[in-house]
């Protein structure tokens, strides 16, 4: 059993340590897909508790889906850094066959640069047979060999839906994965006589560089607990993420959680309060005073407006989202970010400013291209062979790549 050390010299450690990895050219943190919102969002940190909030419709799974599972996969994937990643994903608006389905979608999209645009749906044959090319490229190595990547890093828990069950799945990982150690402590008991036992002293991972991602989407699903309310179901997830996952076992939980339903309705619009906010969060406020990090994201087409923020929406539609920051206890709030948005894909990218029109326009010729009738077809389906020294390219094309 390792001696026990005390918080400041475990404090000074931990702050010499992650000095010296920047040092020696590792990282502390994922990188954030979104460059210029990168001094509001750095990216993922172990041990930090996120909110992804937004309206119904909103985007917030595929957001979800694009920023803490797409993404930062592939960068473990291809990056030399020495950090891994496990997610325990709780799905429980969708199976884990339709969560795979999304993600291959992407997948196609990102690996061809572009070129490769095909839903989920047009993967499922909904409507008409998927392309034979489109399953040869399913079944390459390169992309076999990332849904085994994605399979064995993604763990979706069964039959864990109320906050104890969470809990305890989370708990018995992280358990399972490291070693936890106690102390001396001191306590009464209901006679008032001051007893001895061991209690919780500090968490040690086997891996110290595994990013741990609890998700839940969406957390206004959850079972609720016995004799619990939908609320104090919610406010339970909450501390447990908070005061356990994240304090004790260094998880970094991701809550998706729905605004309420009465701040989409024409009173909010009429007093002009149409993006996320932590009073209209649904069910709940209590998760926002857990988080370390509230991010929301509005869509101004599904209040019908015609401009925001310099953007013709009557041109973009629902194709563009607003990221915001709306609670971060480690920096500042306020900030906000355009993304462009195809759903079809799951794709989120930053925008240019709406007053570079040469980039704008170029995002609109986009646009009519993925609305036109030859867009239900792709574009190309040539992938030459890949191999992780590619490490260092960036993968992911700009909307005018598929012009050239």
């Amino acid at each position: 059993m390792k001696e026990s050390i005390s918080l400041r010299e475990r404090v000074i450690a931990n702050l010499e340590e992650r000095r010296q990895r920047i040092l020696d050219g590792q990282l502390n943190c994922i990188p954030s897909p979104f460059k210029r919102f990168s001094e509001d969002f750095i990216g993922i940190e172990q041990g930090c508790y996120y909110t992804i909030t937004s309206f119904t419709k909103g985007g917030k799974s595929q957001f979800t889906s694009y920023t803490f599972i797409y993404k930062p996969l592939m960068f473990c994937y291809f990056t030399k850094a020495d950090i891994d990643i496990k997610i325990l994903y709780f799905p429980l608006e969708e199976t884990p066959d339709r969560i795979m389905q999304r993600f291959i979608s992407w997948l196609l999209f990102d690996f061809s640069k572009g070129k490769i645009r095909v839903s989920p749906r047009e993967l499922r044959s909904t409507t008409s047979p998927v392309s034979e090319e489109v399953l040869d490229i399913i079944n390459s190595d390169e992309i076999q060999d990332i849904l085994e990547y994605f399979e064995e890093h993604v763990i979706f828990p069964e039959e864990a839906a109320n906050p104890t069950g969470i809990y305890k799945y989370c708990k018995n990982y992280a358990e399972e994965h490291g070693t936890v150690y106690t102390k001396a402590g001191q306590y009464k008991d209901e006679f008032g006589v001051v007893q001895s036992r061991q209690v919780f002293d500090r968490y040690e991972q086997d891996n110290p560089n595994e990013y741990r991602l609890v998700i839940v989407d969406t957390i206004n699903l959850i079972d609720t607990e016995r004799g619990m309310t939908l609320k104090q179901s919610m406010d339970k997830l909450s501390e447990y993420c908070a005061k356990y996952l994240r304090n004790r076992y260094n998880y970094s939980p991701i809550i998706i959680q729905q605004q309420a339903f009465d701040q989409e309705g024409n009173e909010a619009f009429k007093i002009g309060r149409v993006r996320p906010s932590v009073a209209g969060l649904g069910d709940s406020k209590y998760t926002s005073r857990d988080s370390n990090v509230v991010l929301g994201l509005f869509s101004p087409f599904r209040f019908a407006l015609k401009e925001y923020e310099g953007y013709d929406i009557s041109k973009f539609k629902d194709n563009i989202r607003f990221l915001e920051m709306v609670v971060n206890r480690d920096g500042e709030m306020g900030g906000l970010c355009p993304l462009f948005f195809d759903g079809a894909v799951c794709q989120f990218e930053e925008l240019p400013r709406p007053d570079n029109k040469g980039e704008i326009t170029k995002v609109y010729d986009y646009l009519k291209c993925i609305r036109s009738v030859a867009a239900k077809s792709f574009f190309s389906y040539g992938i030459k062979k890949r191999n992780k020294s590619l490490c260092n390219t960036r993968l992911l094309s700009k909307f005018a790549a598929l012009f050239k």
